[in-house]
């Protein structure tokens, strides 16, 4: 009941945004578990919207778009992991026609250990080089952020 009253105080937007979110999340999750990665790149390679970004606050975009995951992660019944989510976020953000690049980075831990990880950045953050990611081998890159163009 709770989770209900948060959601309708939540505006318009966000409730659309929300709404996305789940839908693409659970599309992601379930794509990820049953169709090879080969034909998921291909999707998210494909041309996406490069609309014109003047008239929108590109920095409140990225925000509502990240935190509607993160809502939508908590309400749906399964664990979402990195991969679903850095599907969705990058679907989301790049309907929107904000340059994302997609990231998926390895590395060892231990003898016989292997760490995984999936994250999106946009051109405003492309530089962050102390991340917890500049750790990660990039094994795998897709979008191109507006340096890139």
């Amino acid at each position: 009941m709770r989770r209900l009253g948060k959601f309708w105080c939540l505006s318009g937007r966000e409730k659309r945004f929300l709404c996305e979110a789940s839908i693409l999340l659970a599309f992601s999750n379930t794509c990820v578990k049953y169709i090879a990665f080969k034909h998921i790149e291909r999707f998210l390679r494909a041309d996406w919207n490069e609309g014109v970004y003047g008239c929108i606050d590109r920095e409140q975009e990225i925000r509502i778009v990240r935190r509607s995951i993160s809502r939508a992660a908590n309400i749906l019944p399964w664990k979402s992991l990195c991969l679903p989510r850095s599907i969705a976020e990058f679907i989301m953000l790049r309907r929107r026609g904000i340059p994302a690049v997609m990231f998926a980075g390895v590395r060892l831990c231990g003898a016989s250990s292997l760490h995984a990880h999936a994250w999106v950045d946009t051109d405003l953050e492309m530089n962050d080089e102390g991340s917890e990611k500049s750790n990660l081998t990039t094994v795998l890159r897709i979008g191109a952020g507006a340096a890139d163009r």
